[in-house]
């Protein structure tokens, strides 16, 4: 919903959480933490976030916190959470690029 937004409208409580709307709502949180870090970090963060995804184990699963990322903080992610992590790093690397 945006501000003042003629044909938004509010999401009734009880709506159902989403794959689309968690995976939103982690790409904001992400965008959020992210752009508060430089350039080394964000380059560091996204080979360790990468290499967490690449294990055997890995899965893109919504809510469950079971993957942790040595250096990120101190909690552990969802999948979904560390894949949205990669496409916000990838963005800022890109925009960093074109906007240096």
């Amino acid at each position: 919903m945006l501000p003042n937004d003629p044909e938004s409208k509010p999401i009734p409580p009880g709506t159902p959480m989403t794959e689309a709307r968690i995976d939103f709502g982690f790409r904001i949180y992400w965008t959020k933490m992210a752009t508060k870090w430089d350039m080394a970090r964000i380059r560091e963060m996204k080979t360790r976030v990468i290499a967490v995804t690449q294990q055997p184990d890995f899965e893109k699963n919504l809510i469950e916190r079971r993957f942790r990322v040595e250096g990120l903080d101190e909690q552990a992610h969802s999948g979904a959470s560390l894949l949205a992590l990669i496409d916000v790093l990838n963005a800022l690397e890109t925009y960093a690029a074109n906007n240096g």
